[in-house]
């Protein structure tokens, strides 16, 4: 913040989105202000140069729509794959397996195995066997409340954080 105008104000302002106050406000403050006038004179003049620089580039550079749609695929692609790590069948084999060891000291092996089915069976899945990663998240809602009716609040958000497929263990 530079005498009393933030950052994104003057990001308003150049880009022309500020509120009728804030621009009576900056435009009053940069008539009197010598160093906030000269900042507005830079900032006006990149802004003209990135603007023109942009222009020429688009009619130097046109693309046809094909190569702007390979472009964009490209693009979207990326932006896919940081999205959500892919979780495959093993992962979700592996995480009951884990759930049954977390909850096998509580409630006994036997009891442990038999709320796992209980819980897939009244999910989405319909059984232990058809809990997939699409899936996993109604099953584990359903654990994870049978294990506070058992259990407790405390060791259903065990349950839950235990439970997680993208988190880390």
């Amino acid at each position: 913040m530079k005498h009393g105008i933030s950052d994104e104000e003057w990001n308003e302002y150049f880009d022309g989105g500020a509120a009728a106050e804030a621009r009576d406000r900056i435009e009053a403050h940069i008539a009197d202000c010598v160093s906030c006038w000269e900042f507005y004179e830079q900032m006006s003049a990149v802004t003209r140069a990135l603007g023109e620089a942009g222009e020429e580039a688009r009619h130097a550079l046109p693309l046809d729509d094909p190569q702007l749609h390979r472009m964009l695929r490209g693009v979207f692609a990326e932006i896919r794959k940081g999205e959500a790590p892919v979780v495959r069948q093993s992962d979700v084999r592996q995480q009951l397996d884990s759930l049954e060891t977390v909850m096998a000291p509580y409630c006994g092996p036997l009891a442990a195995v038999r709320v796992l089915h209980t819980a897939a069976r009244h999910s989405p899945a319909r059984s232990l066997a058809g809990v997939t990663p699409t899936n996993w998240e109604p099953f584990l809602k359903r654990l994870t409340a049978i294990a506070a009716a058992m259990c407790g609040d405390t060791f259903a958000s065990l349950v839950w954080e235990r439970g997680q497929l993208s988190g880390s263990h």
